[in-house]
């Protein structure tokens, strides 16, 4: 615990220092900047099969590798022969202040957007759709909502689900305890050592902590959601209008390939890289649909 608050003192002092030697160039899109430096910073955190750190040191992903599309566009049309691109770990309740402070300029990880969100970053379109659902002991009845009355449920900081939980809770008056972890692995940490009863995380992260644990017949995933699905995008700075476009363009290229089924399956619904397991999420007629419709 100690180690996680240095690392969380160090990562906020190096936010402020290079905020200041940011200062001089806060007018400056972030296309130009890219162009002036030939860097693009990336932000992701360890959330398979978004995004994750291979034990070799790789990051890769889902959103990664669309994000990677989008590298290669800033090669072409900014003609940098060596684009540096780094890849920089971004906490889920930090990744509004990295992007709007210059520390990186895409968030390719899990993100929901929402009305609020959109206030402060921007969103690319939409990637992916899926609902917050709840994990727990195999046996427990979490059938409604009513059957998290008084019980302790385990929610990352700083999401969506975070806020519906507590929105569920208010409303409803269920009583709910919430434990709030700094990440969705440390979330279901907290009910697999039953610190909580049930934690609520969206469901493609869910399977893979499940898939991922040493006891995965032992856990459940609720038929009941929270709330309505969520759209997930690659996060980018309030008012980066030219990169969004970018962004956009290369997303629907990728979506409307002819090979776009067998990259959604090399993610979902085969083993990933680095990992000894495979989610067996495939990719359903209602989420092509979703995913490749006109923005």
């Amino acid at each position: 615990m100690k180690k996680k608050h240095f690392l969380n003192y160090v990562l906020s002092l190096f936010l402020v220092c290079y905020a200041v030697l940011l200062k001089a160039e806060t007018n400056m899109s972030t296309l130009e900047r890219i162009s002036n430096h030939k860097v693009i910073n990336i932000g992701y955190r360890d959330a398979p099969p978004y995004s994750y750190k291979t034990s070799d040191g790789h990051v890769v992903g889902y959103v990664i590798d669309l994000c990677k599309d989008v590298t290669e566009s800033l090669k072409k049309n900014l003609r940098i022969k060596d684009l540096v691109v780094n890849y920089i770990p971004t906490p889920v309740s930090m990744r509004t202040t990295m992007l709007n402070h210059n520390i990186i300029d895409m968030d390719c990880s899990v993100n929901t957007d929402t009305v609020k969100r959109e206030s402060v970053v921007l969103f690319s379109r939409h990637y992916l759709s899926v609902y917050t659902r709840f994990g727990s002991f195999g046996g427990s009845n979490i059938n409604s909502n009513t059957d998290l009355a008084g019980r302790t449920v385990s929610v990352v900081k700083g999401t969506t689900d975070l806020f519906n939980v507590n929105s569920l809770n208010r409303l409803q008056k269920l009583n709910i305890m919430v434990l709030t972890q700094p990440t969705m692995k440390d979330s279901f940490s907290a009910m697999s050592s039953h610190k909580s009863y049930a934690t609520a995380m969206n469901e493609v992260s869910l399977k893979q902590l499940i898939e991922s644990s040493e006891n995965m017949k032992g856990y459940q995933i609720s038929t009941l959601t929270l709330g309505p699905p969520q759209d997930l995008g690659i996060m980018l700075r309030h008012n980066d209008i030219a990169l969004k476009h970018m962004v956009d363009e290369n997303l629907n290229t990728r979506f409307n390939r002819s090979d776009f089924k067998q990259f959604y399956e090399q993610w979902f619904n085969s083993k990933l890289p680095g990992k000894n397991i495979n989610l067996h999420l495939p990719l359903s007629a209602e989420m092509y649909q979703y995913i490749t419709k006109k923005s």
